[in-house]
């Protein structure tokens, strides 16, 4: 649905509101950026903050970024939209959050390649011709691709059997490898997941480890289940007109920023995992289950060949061009 002209009269006015008067000199292009979450200490937003400092520091003169603004000035789900309408020039958010404009864009988190081999491999290059003409947007950088999802549970699971109607709080990204594991997917909203763990509504959850003690969820789970998989990845999008109309100069410093987030800020945010976990077990006296050789290589074939299916069935032309550049296989 496109956003009334109205709408956009409103939301066009908010952000010039937020992001600021700072001056900016004749040369230098001031460019409004926005993120999906309005948790200004989650990790994923300390990150983008990086990349934003970076931008200002090495563009002085060039090209600045104002002050973020989130979903208090476009909810979520109508970034996207803004971005693609000139609203807003740059957006941080999951690729999933895409989908309604290049559908199969979500499957970029069920990835068996590092961003970095992304980068070598051509993915980067085929995700842009794909975002160009539905989204009008560019993929500048992509960051938390080290990072793995785990699933996490109140109940001990020590093999593939111990899935069987295991009730997992689900998104539309690990749906179908759920099913596959013969567990009972149940939609559960973000802000209910907690209750719904103390209440028995469901047994588990996939996500992160520092959202153990960010969202409180540790008191209420018990054991993390490995292999990770996954990445809860961040694409940083950008307006495409807009960037095509930056000069080389303008354009280098994004891509250079793009880069950067994926290296310190990245790995910031991987020493948080670790330290999370850790913390979990010391404290709370969680439990960290692996899986034995031969059902974690099960679980991992499952995890990746059942979303890929879907997408396959979803976005047949996404599935075959990013496909093999993704799984790597």
């Amino acid at each position: 649905m496109r956003l009334s002209v109205s709408w956009k009269a409103a939301v066009a006015a908010g952000l010039f509101a937020l992001a600021g008067t700072t001056p900016v000199t004749a040369q230098e292009v001031n460019l409004r950026a926005m993120i999906y979450t309005d948790n200004a200490s989650s990790p994923f937003r300390v990150a983008f903050d990086a990349f934003v400092q970076h931008v200002n520091e090495r563009g002085k003169g060039q090209v600045r970024i104002g002050a973020v603004v989130g979903p208090e000035a476009v909810p979520a789900n109508q970034q996207p939209r803004a971005l693609k309408d000139g609203l807003v020039d740059i957006v941080a958010a999951p690729p999933s959050y895409f989908e309604n404009l290049v559908q199969g864009l979500g499957g970029l988190s069920a990835a068996r390649v590092t961003t970095q081999q992304m980068r070598q491999n051509g993915t980067f290059e085929a995700v842009n011709e794909m975002l160009k003409g539905p989204a009008n947007a560019r993929m500048i950088g992509l960051y938390a691709g080290d990072i793995p999802f785990y699933i996490f549970s109140n109940r001990e699971v020590r093999d593939l059997q111990g899935f069987k109607n295991l009730r997992l709080r689900t998104t539309n990204t690990v749906k179908a490898f759920f099913e596959s594991l013969g567990a009972q997917p149940l939609q559960v909203g973000r802000g209910e997941i907690y209750t719904a763990l103390e209440r028995g509504v469901v047994n588990g959850y996939s996500n992160i480890n520092s959202e153990l003690f960010t969202s409180g969820w540790v008191e209420v789970v018990k054991y993390r289940i490995g292999p990770g998989f996954y990445s809860p990845n961040i694409a940083i999008f950008m307006n495409a007109k807009r960037y095509d109309g930056l000069n080389a100069a303008q354009k280098a410093v994004l891509d250079e920023a793009g880069l950067y987030v994926e290296g310190a800020p990245t790995q910031a945010m991987v020493k948080e995992e670790e330290d999370a976990i850790a913390r979990a077990v010391k404290e709370k006296n969680f439990t960290v289950i692996d899986l034995s050789p031969a059902d974690r290589e099960k679980f991992l074939d499952m995890a990746y060949e059942s979303t890929w299916t879907e997408i396959g069935q979803r976005a047949p032309a996404f599935a075959t061009k990013l496909k093999p550049l993704l799984i790597g296989k």
